[in-house]
């Protein structure tokens, strides 16, 4: 394909008839890139976010985390010490066997719920880290510290807790 300059913002394009066609040449425009905004969650998050954050003082979750702390420390404790004991059992005869499961039924219920309350710390320790502790998870109001300072794992104000129980 032969193309000739005609014009200067103009090319002449040479096809297979013996008419020639002309067409423009525009200059390459940058494109407008638009503002990338925030979306809704990401903008809700950041609010929720800094709402949350601050309500407690340093001090009071330097001592919450240190209990909380003290607290896996001590549940980790007892659950190694329960299952050094298990292990020290001797098996001896029959009825001390149906005792001894028994005594495993009731242990794994046991480190069921200390394996919950574990979970619960750990969560707790996120919630501390993240920002977001404290701040109740059904209406995002501020959890009482008096309540906190006895079940520093709390995810709900009391009132809410009650209103779930009520529930189911």
């Amino acid at each position: 394909m032969a193309e000739k300059k005609v014009k200067k913002n103009k090319t002449v394009v040479k096809g297979t008839s013996s008419k020639f066609k002309t067409k423009d040449k525009v200059a390459p425009v940058a494109k407008k890139t638009a503002k990338k905004k925030p979306s809704a969650s990401a903008q809700t998050k950041k609010s929720v976010s800094a709402a949350k954050s601050g309500k407690y003082g340093k001090r009071f979750l330097d001592e919450i985390t240190k209990e909380l702390l003290l607290m896996k420390d001590g549940l980790l404790k007892d659950v190694s010490r329960s299952l050094q004991q298990e292990n020290s059992l001797n098996v001896g005869d029959f009825y001390d066997k149906a005792s001894d499961d028994r005594e495993r039924v009731l242990s794994l219920t046991f480190s069921e719920r200390e394996r919950n309350k574990l979970n619960q710390i750990e969560d707790a320790l996120k919630r501390v880290r993240e920002g977001t502790y404290g701040v109740c998870e059904m209406t995002g109001e501020k959890i009482g510290e008096d309540r906190l300072r006895v079940m520093p794992f709390a995810r709900f104000t009391i009132e809410a807790q009650e209103e779930m129980e009520k529930v189911g």
